[in-house]
Order: C-alpha cells, then structure tokens, then sequence
C-alpha cells in the first residue's frame, strides 16, 4: 500500500519504520527538518511511572521498551537513566503514592516510596515515589534514527515539504496536497501534534484533542546537575542537563476551554521564570544567582483519559497517531507498530484501547 505520513516527529518516523519494515510504499513528508518541532521542545524523558498506574499504560511501556532497549544495546541509541522522582507535599499525596507504589511493584516496576524529597533540601516534602529506571533520551536522535530506519527499508522522507490538505474521493483518501503539487496515496497517516488540525480532517470535528503549552526555562550551574527527572504537587519538573538544570510546566491536563496555539513564539516570561527560580531555591540550589541559559515553549496534544488517538478516523483510509499527552518519546514505538497493525487490518488490544472510536 502507498501510505503517506505527515510529520517528522518520534510518532511519524516510527510509523513510516514499521510500515516501510512491512513492505508498505512509504512517504514521509515533514515541513522543516526531522524531529525539529514538538520532538525537539520535548524532555524525552521515558517514564515508566503511570500516575496513577493502569495495567493497560504499563503495557504500552514494555512493549514500547522492548524496541528501545535493543537500539540501546546495539549502541543506536543512548539512554541515560537517571530515575523518576513523585515529590509529595502533602499526606494525602504521599498516601496516594504508597498506593501507586504497591501497583507498580506488583505490576513488576521496581518502584518505592522514600522519607522526604530524594536529592533535594526541600523541607515542605513528606516523601516521593521514586522509579530508578527512568530516564531520558536525545529527541532528536530518537526521529533521526527512526527516520534513517525507514529510509533503510525503502521509504522516501521528504524534509521543507508542507503538506497543504488531504485529498479524498467519495470519502476516502486519494493523496496529499502540497501547495502547487500533489501525490497519490492510497492510505495517510496524521502525526502532526499540536499541528494535527492544519494538516487534514480530525474524526468528524468533535475528537476531543486541546493543545496545552508548557514553558521550560534552562538555568546554568557551575556543574552538571545529577538528580532524577523530578515533578512537583505544582505541576513543575526538574531536570538536570549538561550545562546546568531545566525547570519546566508539566501540562498535560484536558480542559474543555483551553487550546494553545503551537505557531506562538512566546517565549518563558518573567513570572515562570520567578516560579522557576523559587522552586530552585527551595531545592537547595541559589536561585536568585542562577544565570538564564536558554528557554522555549513546548506544545503538547493531550486527551480526557490520557491515552493517544490512534486509528481510522472519519475518512476511510486516514489514520490518526495524535494526542500523546506529553508522552511521545515514551511510547513512539508502540504507537507506530499500532499505526501499521491499523494499516493493515489486524485486531490488537493496543488499538482498541486507543480506538478515536472510544469517545463516541
């Protein structure tokens, strides 16, 4: 089959891979450069935490680990692993995160709750569920591998190309648009993120897919920071980098109201970045001195029940792999083995459980 792919994303390299290592005619079509939009602004970070946890979610982890650990094995990939930190201010959370660390146990996580805030000097912590196997990847490095892949089993990738509509006859895809130009096509797949409704028909309109936008602000310290990815009850992260430590919004909440707008180039303002600076300091670091080192704004594409979108939509033929949640990178190869079992008519649980069909 002659598929095309819009989007140059973790989610739509990984497509075009499993779809091309099928035999399918494969052409991906991205409009800058691969993994330079939402996967760029990503933390890339590989969460086997699901908060609270689902049997379903830990199962979409291990299958999306088992491709990922042989790209690490076979030196494809780096991975470092630096584990995954719950920070609890109050009981009740702590409470809820003895829960979740008793069902990820049993589920084969090795997850455990500790006294107080792991690394930090943070006095308003209780304790934190703490995952050690946790950690984060180059994003860009993940689609660049995936693409190289894809290319390897015959697929065409087409960078600064925009694709401009879908083309359908009778309801069912034809081909894709691009401006002046046009290419025949006999299924496509929509894995543009936060661009999903610019790049074709989303279901019948009432898909309930909204954009949040997450500001990231880098602060340089005088050494690489070493701590666990780490969120907090205030909906902020940490992350340690080479030069110094990223702060970031962790926004991944449904609300019916809100929509970002991901061609937005607003940067971090001064208010997040007075938050950042005073969570910093309230973990141990000298806020007030910490230069500014770099920022940006993240986009993500999230769902009511957290879950991405992936299937048939409204059109016959035209396959959605949208809605990640801020999950992306974590499930990328899941998600594009999906799209290919979508593709070529086979039954899964996964699919089922991430049906568009399961908001009707």
């Amino acid at each position: 089959m002659n598929v095309g792919i819009i989007g140059g994303g973790v989610i739509g390299t990984s497509s075009a891979y499993h779809l091309a290592e099928r035999g399918h005619e494969v052409t991906l079509l991205e409009r800058d450069e691969i993994g330079s939009g939402t996967t760029a602004a990503s933390m890339a970070v590989f969460v086997w935490q699901s908060v609270p946890p689902s049997e379903f979610a830990l199962r979409l982890r291990r299958r999306a680990w088992d491709e990922y650990s042989e790209f690490v094995e076979s030196g494809e990939l780096d991975y470092t692993r630096t584990g995954l930190c719950h920070v609890a201010w109050t009981e009740s959370t702590l409470a809820a995160y003895r829960e979740y660390a008793e069902e990820l146990a049993a589920a084969g996580v090795d997850a455990a709750v500790r006294p107080g805030a792991g690394p930090y000097d943070d006095d308003r912590a209780v304790g934190t569920l703490h995952t050690p196997e946790d950690g984060h990847f180059d994003p860009v490095a993940v689609a660049e591998l995936y693409a190289d892949k894809a290319r390897e089993e015959g697929a065409t990738v087409r960078t600064g190309t925009t694709v401009t509509g879908v083309l359908t006859d009778s309801n069912s895809v034809v081909g894709l648009e691009l401006g002046d130009d046009e290419i025949a096509a006999d299924a496509v797949v929509n894995a543009a993120g936060p661009w999903v409704q610019d790049a074709g028909p989303v279901g019948d309109g009432t898909l309930p897919l909204r954009r949040t936008a997450g500001p990231i602000v880098g602060f340089e310290t005088d050494e690489a920071v070493e701590v666990p990815f780490s969120l907090f009850e205030n909906d902020l992260y940490v992350r340690g980098y080479s030069n110094g430590v990223y702060v970031g919004h962790y926004n991944t909440q449904y609300r019916e109201s809100q929509d970002a707008n991901p061609d937005a180039t607003d940067t971090p303002g001064d208010e997040f970045e007075h938050r950042a600076r005073v969570l910093l300091t309230r973990l141990g670091f000298d806020g007030d001195e910490l230069r500014r080192d770099t920022s940006w704004t993240g986009y993500r594409t999230v769902t009511p029940d957290g879950l991405p979108i992936v299937g048939e939509g409204a059109v016959e033929n035209y396959y959605l792999a949208v809605g990640m949640s801020g999950l992306g990178v974590t499930l990328a190869p899941v998600v594009g083995e999906s799209v290919a079992d979508a593709i070529d008519g086979e039954s899964s649980p996964f699919l089922r459980e991430m049906s568009p069909e399961r908001f009707d």
